[in-house]
């Protein structure tokens, strides 16, 4: 479901309108707060394919460093 990302240019508030994938952007949406001018913002999406062989030679050295015991960050230094 797609989700349109618009702000009130008169109170400033950032909100979010979902539709289906088959209804149209829409158009004239109110701010939660009853203001009619508002304006769609462009959000941008991170999409990836998967590991890159950098990442997964990096992956891999860190799952062979050896550990130094410790709890929570591995180190022994959080209490």
């Amino acid at each position: 479901m797609p989700a349109y990302d618009y702000r009130c240019r008169e109170c400033d508030t950032s909100f979010e309108v979902r539709r289906s994938m088959t209804e149209p952007a829409p158009d004239g949406v109110l701010c939660p707060s009853g203001h009619a001018q508002t304006s769609r913002v462009f959000s941008a999406v991170a999409v990836g394919r998967g590991a890159s062989a950098s990442s997964s030679a990096s992956a891999a050295a860190m799952a062979a460093a050896p550990s130094s015991g410790g709890s929570c960050c591995g180190g022994g230094c959080c209490g």
